[in-house]
């Protein structure tokens, strides 16, 4: 296996240029490649309830923010910042601020696409939730024993994350909605958040589940927007009883939702593993003999997803508040507790990669160029200073680098173009009628959508 992988690697750096189209089949065949396999797009009941869920500020503490808000169509599923912006903030994208004195969530905002996936074993950039056993559908999360039962899949998992972080969607004792929204919406208490101070996590995030499904599906006195989601939850879940709605059919229906829209469709790179040899030029043909070859880049972005789901320390410089609000972002060893697995960060899939600027956890390169130059000597910022004087990267940064990596990559301009290129043929195309079946004209709320089209 050695020798014929070497063989392959000396073929696809000596002789790529010669038969482009032979030296990728036999990559192709070496790696197994085939065509992505998605899911058909179904608009059934739970798939429109997750919809409506995913674009509604109602889920939201102080009713400003849904999971649009940070997932948007035309930024690729993520919201072009460095470090994404939730609740107690005004705009999006680029242009999304906070209002003054609040303060920033710590990482990028990772995008969806192809989330449902059976290679996905973990999400979050450290990890944190992780496909213990499929079968039996058990999951390691910061909520060890107190995640609900019921949960469908990893995605599901995740989906609960966002709805109890104060500074994404939850927000705060005493805060309260802008007096901008619909009457029957602003100025209100965010009711969600109860007091000040809990006895534990597991008392608050239980209090936050408990009060959001009250906000969407009422007691006895209903409101228009609770009267309409519980007709759609109904049809979501038919075999459930109206008081038997929980915090894991919300979870559900937006991971059934996100699956279906977020997967990624018809690109040039699967239609050239489908047999259309015209599919890609010859420069996305040459990217992709490198990145098979001697750029390596399938050491750590193998499979169809283009990702081992694995972590990796790559060097990457504080950039924002850090995880803690200190400037510094561990990683992975939030999870593990283990001193090897500080600053190490899970290798992002690459599908739809051309569309979700910035790059890495902290989104410190806005380029994709940046992001393959950094690639070549990720020791680059070892021996650079900050303005306090003190190194970019700490000692024990810049001597546990990625060992796959340390010793760099010998890559000239004309690779990272064509490198580049066959990154670009990963993306996909959406028909544009496909659109109107992800984007809902209105939800029950009546609060204005943040279109993932925007």
């Amino acid at each position: 296996m050695k020798l014929f992988l070497s063989s392959i690697l000396i073929l696809l750096t000596l002789g790529c240029s010669d038969n482009l189209d032979g030296n990728l089949e036999r990559v192709i065949k070496h790696y197994d490649l085939r065509p992505l396999a998605v899911r058909s797009f179904e608009e059934d009941p739970k798939y429109i309830l997750g919809q409506k869920l995913f674009f509604d500020n109602i889920l939201s503490g102080n009713r400003d923010v849904s999971c649009a808000t940070c997932h948007l169509w035309k930024r690729g599923s993520s919201d072009a910042l460095p470090q994404s912006i939730g609740t107690n903030a005004f705009g999006l994208g680029e242009q999304r601020k906070l209002l003054t004195g609040q303060k920033e969530h710590p990482r990028n905002s990772l995008d969806l696409w192809n989330r449902d996936n059976n290679d996905v074993r973990a999400l979050f950039w450290d990890g944190r939730v992780e496909m213990i056993d499929p079968e039996r559908r058990i999951f390691r999360t910061p909520m060890e024993d107190y995640l609900p039962a019921g949960l469908d899949n990893t995605l599901a998992v995740q989906a609960l994350f966002p709805l109890v972080r104060p500074d994404e969607m939850l927000g705060r004792f005493g805060e309260g909605s802008s007096s901008n929204l619909p009457k029957e919406h602003s100025n209100k208490i965010n009711e969600l958040v109860i007091k000040e101070k809990f006895i534990s996590e597991k008392e608050r995030i239980e209090s936050a589940f408990n009060l959001i499904m009250e906000r969407l599906l009422g007691k006895e006195l209903k409101t228009y927007w609770q009267k309409e989601y519980l007709l759609l939850f109904r049809s979501a879940y038919p075999k459930v009883q109206n008081d038997s709605f929980s915090i894991v059919h919300v979870a559900n229906a937006l991971a059934h939702f996100e699956e279906l829209a977020f997967a990624t469709r018809k690109t040039n790179w699967d239609d050239y593993l489908d047999g259309d040899k015209f599919a890609l030029n010859a420069s996305s043909k040459r990217g992709a003999l490198l990145f098979y070859g001697k750029g390596r880049c399938v050491s750590c972005h193998s499979g169809n997803l283009m990702s081992d789901f694995n972590y990796h320390n790559l060097g990457i410089p504080e950039n924002g508040p850090g995880f803690n609000g200190n400037g510094e972002d561990l990683g992975r060893y939030y999870v593990t507790l283990e001193e090897k697995d500080k600053y190490k960060f899970r290798t992002p899939p690459l599908r739809n990669v051309s569309k979700t600027s910035p790059y890495f956890h902290n989104g410190i390169f806005s380029e994709l160029e940046s992001v393959i130059k950094h690639h070549t000597k990720i020791s680059y910022f070892s021996d650079k200073y900050k303005e306090d004087g003190g190194f970019m990267l700490n000692k024990f940064q810049s001597t546990n680098l990625s060992p796959i990596l340390v010793e760099g990559l010998d890559l000239n301009e004309n690779d990272i173009k064509d490198l580049l290129s066959f990154l670009d043929s990963l993306s996909s195309s959406t028909d544009p009628t496909m659109l109107g079946k992800i984007i809902p004209q209105k939800v029950p709320s009546n609060i204005k959508i943040h279109s993932i089209n925007d």
